[in-house]
């Protein structure tokens, strides 16, 4: 499977007037190595079958319950994001909508003081992405001869859209024109199995998506500095991080453009 940084998330990035709000226009690269993670620990459950298990014929070492999975690493390049950013006395909330693999729609809730903000957002991200996989399928006739007929075959799929939640948190220090911001975005990919060629909701989907794919965490640490009031230059690293091993680290950089 194909796996993405998840977009970053982003606050006003230095002190807001209460009462006031504006938008800011972005443009961002990213550029990262592609690395590919074996995953651990994955098994299928096997629930939901229970007339598989009604033959006789059936045998539970027959059943291969290990998922072997890769993951890889892959940053978008290039991200163009527009967000609405508003402030009432201490507290800041912003809608961003962005275009980086596919279409990002999120909205952040934070504190923004006179030298720092934090805060954390949800978001919903709908991304295109390789996703291939192969494995066996079971059957069970429990009523076919005297021990019933149990079969099995193979299968080689694919999909190309996933759909996620991700949630996270962000933080930024500044003095003058000079920001120093960290985020987290953390998502869990979701294979979103297609179904039969009949149309039919796949009973391989129901069956091998009973376990969890693994976090991935996605972290920036950028640098910023304001040219004036409406311009902004940023330049940073990113790192994919989760519930598989290593660190895959990347470099980001952009410019925003911000309304009055």
């Amino acid at each position: 499977m194909e796996t993405f940084a998840a977009p970053e998330i982003r606050g006003a990035g230095g002190y807001k007037e209460p009462n006031t709000a504006n938008v800011r226009m972005s443009a961002n690269v990213h550029v990262g190595s592609q690395d590919k993670e074996q995953l651990r620990g994955l098994r299928n459950k096997m629930d939901g079958c229970n007339d598989i298990t009604q033959c006789k014929a059936y045998k539970s070492e027959e059943v291969n319950e290990t998922v072997d999975g890769t993951y890889k690493m892959k940053y978008p390049y290039v991200e163009a994001s527009l967000d609405y950013i508003s402030k009432k006395e201490l507290f800041l909330w912003g809608i961003s909508f962005a275009l980086d693999k596919g279409v990002y729609g999120s909205f952040l809730l934070g504190v923004n003081t006179k030298y720092f903000e934090v805060g954390g957002s949800l978001g919903m991200w709908m991304h295109f992405r390789d996703f291939d996989y192969s494995g066996t399928t079971y059957s069970c006739d429990p009523f076919y001869g005297a021990g019933g007929s149990f079969d099995k075959s193979s299968f080689e799929r694919g999909n190309g859209v996933g759909v996620v939640v991700t949630y996270g948190g962000y933080a930024s220090a500044y003095y003058g024109p000079l920001s120093l911001n960290f985020s987290v975005n953390i998502y869990r990919p979701d294979p979103e199995y297609p179904a039969d060629d009949d149309g039919s909701a796949s009973k391989l989907g129901r069956t091998i998506s009973e376990f969890d794919f693994p976090l991935v965490v996605t972290e920036y640490i950028t640098a910023g500095y304001r040219i004036n009031e409406n311009w902004e230059v940023r330049l940073g690293a990113s790192n994919i991080v989760g519930e598989f091993p290593g660190w895959h680290w990347g470099a980001t950089g952009g410019i925003s453009y911000y309304t009055k």
